[in-house]
């Protein structure tokens, strides 16, 4: 720097200075970026209570993960899981769809999940009936 005038000299100091300001600047911007973006905006729990609200609110496909029965309700006499008029898979007695019955019901293929008389196989959770804890997959009772 020698040969330089003080003005000179003066300005280049004050560039330097500025340009460091500039890359601590960045520096401290990019870590308070990368802070924001890690923090998370909603929690695990909130998220979890979102989809179970959501699951419990869609019509389409009923993924709760309990359902609860009315205590003590009984398969009515001579009804079975078979296909009904309609063609659907239903409880039926008589010809005629049990449309008021909702919880586990047989036939020769297996143990169902019944709903409002029809065999819900959009249904895969847990269902209480009678006091008992039924594990259904896709409207089959799998365990209990």
């Amino acid at each position: 720097m020698k040969g330089l005038s003080k003005e000179v000299k003066s300005a280049i100091i004050i560039g330097i200075v500025i340009l460091a300001l500039l890359v601590l600047g960045i520096i401290y911007g990019q870590k308070e970026k990368t802070e924001v973006a890690d923090a998370p905006t909603t929690t695990v729990s909130e998220v979890a209570e979102e989809t179970t609200t959501a699951a419990t609110t869609t019509a389409a496909a009923t993924t709760v993960a309990e359902t609860t029965t009315s205590a003590n309700v009984t398969v009515p006499a001579g009804a079975a899981v078979a296909k009904a008029s309609d063609g659907r898979w239903a409880l039926v007695q008589n010809g005629n769809v049990v449309n008021t019955f909702t919880g586990i019901a047989k036939n020769d293929l297996g143990t169902w999940y019944v709903e409002n008389g029809y065999c819900n196989f959009d249904f895969s959770g847990k269902v209480v009936f009678n006091g008992v804890t039924y594990d259904i997959e896709n409207g089959k009772v799998v365990n209990s």
